[in-house]
């Protein structure tokens, strides 16, 4: 249990620090998270936290490494390679020697071969750690190329002399020549298990493909299990599990061209899947950054802090020791860079950029607890030192790096993108009324467009919002009352629909204290009916003002007035229906002498109620779901045509959120087959007409290369999750 709290504080520290980082983007996301480690120490759980370096390295390094790999462009890497040789390997190892013999030179009480292991602890750099103190920074793309290439093998080259250091202080022995020829081995050992496994899991998934089993279920397990697979093979072998998953993951990325035939769904959820793994993972080692500093320095013996000035003074020593032959390698041309006038700049920002973290934190973390019997000696100085270099690299360039390089110039901003998605969206939608097709599918298909354009309830004007609500409740009661006075739809059905519309429209925008007074409205109704029945007869008598007004408006009020004259032979006849309905549900009998108007009783209070009853429970009878079927289609119809026809550019927002609100409710109260096959016709062509909004504004506008790329990139995945959720 103790584990999986430990787990879980973990997981929400780095969730907490990618929520504060998101809301203030000016601090780098690593500073966040090592200040949510210090906070987390605060948890009596982390008192002397200590985690086994073993496990370390096999759940968290390893994984990342193999990401890594993945993401690697092998061409790039192809054309850079001596290079990338040149600075992972050769400056690896001069650094390790260098640092080695300063480190002694300057503190002599710690054993030169741990003063070895400190500066190959320290040697590897993160371009992960890079990117995150950089996110707003212009970067030169040969000088960013070059760290990511230099992080993927120099961390080998740490590991690897990391543990001949170790091997030689446990053994008290150590020769050049073996020591070289264990290098080599476990170094291209390593490579060459990552490869042949790395093929062998590619084949397989291709496999898996050929025999239809390239299922989610199936191949994110796999391919999350896969470095784990490897790394532990590897160091059965007693080779570099670290270069092993570093080169499988290459393996994986050489042969993306064949794993894209696996289906789209999963390499979205794959490709996501490791996506969110590796931030955790990093995460997680900034974090543990932070929660492990009090446990570190309570584990520092009383010699150890007495030395606390010497061990800053080696921190600072051999950061800028590392700087320095950064530098000097890039001026004697070991390293490829563009050109011989930019020469000097790229050097100090190659060498200012040689930024430590996931894998030196943990490097020092896998420093074995005990050795022959006995603590580990200096353990908690060497994790100290490395956490003090961590900082400093991550400090100093976040300082220096601002005010060399130019901030970086987005290709559009939010609010471009915003603003294209939204006119692309609505051309669309323009389109689409158009063409007059599927007209009964075309307000499911708009509304479900118009979640692409982003625009959320809380941004619209909320006055606004009501005035249309209280307009487009107005258009649904002259709806169903049409049917009413066309004989069409019984009274009480046709009362019980408006009302339970009325109530649903209205509480759905109400604020908590205006739902508590509709609440006591409601019982007031309850206990008292003839207040509800005036109150509904005054909503009704609205109603049909709004209806004579709309009819004069448009010319047609002397027509109408033609139908409602009561001297008109056949207005009585009509008349005369409406009163037998109604007696049809009262169950009452029309006297032979009397007019339908002066014989007609109104339902008993018990008949009323098991409406009611019904209504609630949706245990209406076959006739009556029909017409409530029936109602809410008219008032539906009514709302959207009243809706279509007001809406301009300066209230489409609020329009669509009334629309949205009458689009859900209309989906809960109709009754009727899906429509699936219209829909899917419309959104195909839908999805055509937003493609070709796209190319038509990037020449006529002259969008941006890479706006013109997202906005395709938002229209495939609308697309690929429309027709994942259609399937």
């Amino acid at each position: 249990m103790t584990s999986f709290f430990t787990v879980l504080l973990l997981v929400i520290a780095a969730i907490g620090a990618n929520i504060v980082y998101a809301i203030y983007p000016k601090i780098p996301l690593a500073f966040y998270e090592i200040g949510a480690g210090v906070l987390l120490s605060l948890v009596p759980i982390f008192n002397n936290f200590h985690i086994e370096p073993e496990v370390f390295m096999l759940i968290i390094i390893a994984p990342l490494m193999f990401n890594d790999g993945q993401s690697t462009d092998f061409h790039t890497l192809k054309k850079h390679f001596n290079s990338t040789l040149s600075l992972a390997v050769v400056l690896a190892l001069v650094t390790i020697l260098v640092g080695g013999l300063l480190t002694h030179a300057i503190w002599s009480v710690l054993p030169l071969t741990l003063c070895f292991a400190l500066a190959a602890i320290v040697t590897p750099t993160d371009a992960v750690a890079v990117s995150s103190i950089t996110t707003n920074i212009d970067v030169p793309e040969h000088v960013m190329g070059s760290l990511e290439n230099e992080s993927l093998f120099n961390d080998a080259s740490g590991i690897v002399a990391l543990d001949l250091a170790l091997t030689a202080f446990t053994t008290g022995k150590f020769s050049l020549s073996q020591g070289i020829e264990h290098f080599v081995v476990v170094f291209f050992g390593g490579i060459i298990v990552g490869i042949i496994l790395g093929m062998a899991i590619v084949f397989i998934r291709i496999l898996f493909q050929r025999r239809a089993l390239d299922t989610i279920a199936v191949i994110l397990p796999f391919n999350l299990l896969t470095p784990f697979i490897v790394y532990l093979a590897a160091e059965h072998l007693h080779l570099s599990g670290i270069l092993a998953v570093v080169a499988a993951g290459l393996v994986h990325g050489i042969q993306q061209s064949r794993l894209r035939l696996t289906s789209t769904q999963t390499q979205v959820v794959t490709k996501t899947t490791w996506e969110v793994v590796a931030n955790l993972l990093n995460g997680f080692v900034f974090v543990l950054l932070g929660a492990s500093g009090p446990s570190v320095w309570n584990d520092l013996s009383a010699s150890e802090a007495a030395h606390l000035p010497i061990l800053v003074i080696i921190a600072v020593s051999l950061y800028l020791l590392m700087g320095l032959l950064r530098f000097l390698w890039c001026m004697l041309n070991l390293v490829t860079l563009a050109g011989r006038e930019t020469r000097l700049k790229d050097a100090f920002i190659l060498s200012l950029s040689g930024v430590h973290g996931t894998i030196t934190l943990a490097m020092a973390f896998s420093l074995p607890l005990v050795v022959a019997g006995q603590a580990f000696p200096y353990r908690s100085a060497i994790i100290l030192v490395a956490g003090m270099i961590i900082l400093l690299s991550l400090i100093i360039p976040t300082l220096i790096l601002p005010i060399v390089l130019p901030t970086k110039q987005a290709a559009f901003t939010p609010e471009e993108f915003s603003d294209q998605m939204v006119r692309m969206v609505n051309f669309a939608i323009e389109q689409l009324r158009h063409t007059g097709q599927n007209t009964a599918a075309l307000p499911a298909v708009i509304e479900v467009l118009n979640g692409q354009k982003n625009e959320s309830k809380k941004n619209a004007d909320s006055r606004l919002v009501h005035q249309l609500l209280e307009q487009a409740e107005q258009a649904e009661h002259v709806a169903v009352n049409e049917l009413i006075e066309n004989g069409e739809l019984q009274p009480q059905i046709g009362w019980q629909y408006n009302r339970a519309a009325m109530f649903q429209t209205q509480f759905a925008f109400l604020s908590p204290w205006a739902r508590v007074k509709m609440w006591v409205r409601l019982v007031e109704f309850r206990l008292f009916p003839h207040r509800a029945r005036n109150h509904y007869q005054k909503k009704v008598q609205r109603s049909r003002e709004a209806k004579q007004a709309w009819l004069k408006e448009h010319g047609y009020l002397d027509r109408h007035q033609h139908h409602e004259n009561p001297e008109h032979p056949a207005n009585v006849n009509h008349h005369q229906q409406r009163e037998i309905q109604l007696a049809k549900i009262t169950g009452a009998q029309l006297p032979a002498n009397q007019s339908p108007r002066q014989s007609r009783e109104r339902p008993t209070f018990q008949q009323r109620r098991e409406l009611r009853r019904q209504t609630r429970n949706r245990q209406l009878s076959e006739e009556n779901r029909a017409a409530f079927t029936k109602a809410g289609n008219a008032g539906y119809n009514g709302v959207i045509s009243f809706l279509d026809s007001i809406e301009t550019d300066d209230n489409r927002q609020e329009v669509d959120v009334v629309r949205h609100y009458y689009n859900v409710r209309h989906q809960r109260f109709n009754l009727t087959e899906s429509t699936s096959d219209a829909e899917n016709e419309l959104f195909i062509m839908a999805f055509q007409f937003e493609y070709s909004y796209v190319q038509t504004a990037g020449k006529q506008e002259h969008l941006s290369d890479e706006l013109i790329a997202e906005l395709h990139k938002k229209i495939s995945m609308d697309q690929l999750v429309y027709m994942q959720n259609g399937n």
